[in-house]
């Protein structure tokens, strides 16, 4: 089933080129998000994350979700995988959760493009990180999924739906405010910050910024940013969706078949955040004024 989905994302990616903190961290979404009112230095823009696979085990009810709610344009080939595009900012695809990765317990997987993956894979052979899917080429495009040393999981492929990848800057604060349902940003796992700065930071070009003892902001300098975290390696990946009202949407998100986790919470001068998981269990943010 792996397989079949690194064939569709590869297939996907090609045709339109060429056409966390959530469950049971109190308190946590205000250590977060404060962090954004810093300014990190946008990195080189060469390896900006480009795709996200969302882990769907009940796939029907998942692209009923994310449509209905945010309203995604969501295409199905099959019925284990299903390419969405937001209205901006970060696109990708819903998942069935595949049985030759049970072991795993990331809901979202960020992919990376890399502009030399030849090279990029020698150096994450060379940092001794584990590869979950081995590097191969798949209807003209080479992937591979890999974990870092924290063990959250990420993809990196040669291919992206758009090329060059636009930079999307921070949304917090008084930037200006992307369209409603646009996935714009991320929370990842880093763990020992000191590895995840040398293996994205000085390998992957990205700018970081130290803010709280555990948060390091991140912006790739092309594509979205966002932060890594140390504190919560059971949620290694948490995407962070725009939307205009916070509340009104984790009550649709509730009737919809989702779980909201905990009241919303506004931060002056930075936005409202609310906390959920889609009706697969997948660990999801919301950005709002």
């Amino acid at each position: 089933m792996r397989n079949r989905a690194v064939l569709l994302l590869s297939t996907m990616l090609i045709v339109v080129s060429s056409g966390l903190a959530a469950a049971g961290l109190d308190g946590a979404p205000e250590e977060t998000e404060m962090v954004a009112a810093a300014q990190v230095q946008p990195g080189n823009g060469t390896h900006p994350l480009c795709w996200i696979d969302i882990q769907a085990g009940n796939m029907e009810a998942s692209q009923k979700f994310y449509s209905e709610l945010f309203g995604w344009s969501i295409m199905a080939f099959g019925p284990d995988y299903a390419m969405f595009t937001p209205p901006a900012g970060l696109m990708g695809a819903l998942t069935a959760k595949p049985e030759d990765l049970a072991q795993t317990r990331q809901g979202s997987t960020p992919y990376l493009y890399t502009p030399d993956f030849a090279g990029d894979v020698e150096a994450l052979h060379a940092l001794g990180l584990s590869f979950v899917q081995e590097p191969q080429n798949v209807s003209g495009a080479n992937v591979t999924v890999f974990l870092d040393a924290a063990g959250t999981q990420y993809g990196l492929i040669d291919t992206a739906p758009q090329l060059p990848i636009p930079h999307l800057p921070p949304i917090f604060g008084g930037s200006e405010h992307p369209p409603a349902g646009t996935l714009w940003s991320i929370e990842l796992y880093g763990g020992d910050f000191a590895q995840a700065k040398a293996l994205f930071g000085e390998r992957f070009g990205w700018g970081t910024l130290d803010t709280q003892p555990q948060y390091v902001m991140f912006d790739p300098g092309a594509g979205i940013g966002g932060v890594f975290q140390s504190h919560t390696a059971i949620i290694p990946s948490m995407p962070y969706i725009w939307v205009d009202d916070v509340r009104a949407t984790l009550d649709r998100i509730a009737a919809l078949g989702g779980i909201v986790e905990g009241e919303p919470v506004s931060l002056p001068g930075m936005g409202t955040f609310g906390y959920f998981n889609d009706p697969s269990g997948t660990a999801m943010g919301l950005i709002g004024p």
